[in-house]
């Protein structure tokens, strides 16, 4: 799985896509994305064939159904975003 979250943002790095803030964070087995769009915006992900593959990764190796992306509330945050 690292593996894939490493190439995934070597791909990103390399495209530098413009508008998006694009985190990928581990506790023990447990993985969390964090992704910001910027109003306006497309997300570029889908157009990043690592991005896509990290997704194929993460859906293989899910337990239970594949997460999908879902908005969150920010309540509070200190120059995380």
């Amino acid at each position: 799985m690292t593996e894939a979250v490493h190439a995934a943002f070597d791909a990103v790095e390399a495209e530098q896509p413009q508008g998006i803030r694009y985190a990928y964070l581990r506790s023990g087995e447990q993985f969390v994305a964090l992704l910001e769009v910027a109003d306006g915006v497309e997300n570029p992900l889908p157009g990043i064939e690592a991005a896509r593959s990290l997704q194929a990764t993460v859906a293989k190796l899910a337990v239970g159904p594949a997460p999908s992306p879902e908005p969150f509330e920010i309540l509070g945050a200190y120059r995380m975003f």
